[in-house]
């Protein structure tokens, strides 16, 4: 009898805490590099309002998207982390495809087709869950006081040690990218932004100097940025310095692709 393609949906509906091994350790692959991991960075700070028409719209199109185009396979997965105060711990959903495709030895060109049918039925199947659980966390609200703090620069360890699993990793930032955290050595560019290319520039150096070594994996990821703002945006609301700042960052840390921005 043939056997029936099933797949299953692990989905963590809730904080939870991530625990890891030293962000400074080369991690053993314990995956198939053809896996890919999309780690979802979904900001919930105040400055962010996902709700608003033209942020919802350009963010639901991308999440629909790198869902279609990154979950080919069983062992493909979504991740989905709130930025705020508390980034590190904020991974709110993990979603693993289990559609396989098994083409049974000595299978006529029929039966042949008629699982590659069944499979693609199924891969769809979990696209579609998979984008009405991320669109959910895009549009909840957070009423906790950890959406007044925007720790971005959290997001690199999680990113660097889901490669260093052996996952192919594509990092979104749904965000604007105030990074804007409090206390010594931190960023808060809601008080005190980059005024010109060539602070962000120093800054940023400054920064990948200190993180560089807690991230030795990071120079394989695939980033891609997404902003909450209108082509019209003044620079004054869309600081062209804060995307300076990131792409120098990213650079300095290695990263050898180019830093998307959608």
């Amino acid at each position: 009898m043939k056997n029936k393609l099933k797949y299953f949906l692990f989905i963590i509906t809730s904080i939870i805490f991530f625990c890891c091994s030293s962000p400074a350790t080369k991690y053993e692959n314990a995956v198939d590099e053809s896996k890919t991991c999309s780690m979802i960075f979904i900001d919930k700070s105040v400055s962010v309002d996902p709700n608003k028409q033209f942020i919802y719209e350009k963010y639901n199109k991308i999440i629909n998207q790198l869902i279609d185009e990154n979950i080919k396979t069983k062992g493909d997965r979504v991740e989905v982390f709130f930025i705020h105060e508390n980034t590190a711990k904020a991974k709110v959903a993990e979603l693993i495809a289990r559609s396989e495709m098994e083409i049974a030895e000595g299978a006529s060109a029929t039966d042949a087709e008629a699982q590659k049918t069944e499979f693609e039925m199924d891969i769809s199947k979990e696209r579609s869950i998979f984008k009405k659980v991320v669109i959910n966390h895009l549009t909840s609200t957070n009423p906790s006081a950890s959406k007044n703090s925007t720790d971005i620069l959290a997001a690199l360890p999680l990113i660097d040690h889901e490669i260093g699993k052996g996952f192919t990793v594509k990092a979104y930032f749904l965000s604007d990218m105030v990074e804007s955290m409090k206390g010594a050595n931190r960023r808060d560019f809601h008080q005190t932004p980059p005024v010109d290319d060539a602070s962000a520039v120093g800054w940023a150096r400054e920064d990948a100097a200190s993180l560089q070594a807690t991230l030795p994996n990071i120079g394989v990821a695939q980033i891609i940025i997404a902003k909450p703002f209108e082509p019209t945006a003044s620079r004054k609301i869309n600081n062209p310095a804060i995307s300076t700042y990131w792409q120098r960052l990213f650079s300095e840390l290695g990263v050898s692709g180019e830093v998307t921005e959608l």
